[in-house]
């Protein structure tokens, strides 16, 4: 049973999972978009909702966390100066995720990550 396991372990240690939901992270608010599995977008789902969210609050703290979460600075400085003026008001859902079927190799179920612009 799974209860109260909040995250997805995605098969690697804890440090490794950490560092590749940093570096997806970090491409996703460089390019726009990006190509991964879906589990890995799923849990990367999670950390941008909160990584956008403390962006959003201009605040001292939570530029902190934005910079100490991200692996580059200009990516840091990216969504904390455009998510207040690109996200609003919204409480969360700053990504889209659309399905693209199935890698070649090991037929894992690959997804398309963007940020939602809307």
């Amino acid at each position: 049973m799974r209860h109260r396991n909040a995250q997805r372990k995605l098969n690697v240690w804890s440090s490794y999972r950490k560092m590749l939901l940093r570096n997806l992270g970090t491409s996703l608010v460089l390019n726009g978009k990006i190509v991964t599995t879906e589990a890995r977008a799923k849990e990367l789902r999670r950390q941008i909702d909160w990584i956008m969210t403390r962006a959003k609050d201009q605040t001292l703290e939570a530029k902190r966390d934005v910079y100490a979460f991200f692996t580059s600075k200009e990516a840091a400085k990216r969504c904390i100066d455009e998510a207040p003026k690109k996200f609003g008001d919204k409480t969360g859902g700053y990504t889209r995720q659309f399905k693209l079927g199935e890698r070649r190799g090991d037929c894992a179920k690959l997804v398309l990550v963007k940020l939602d612009y809307e």
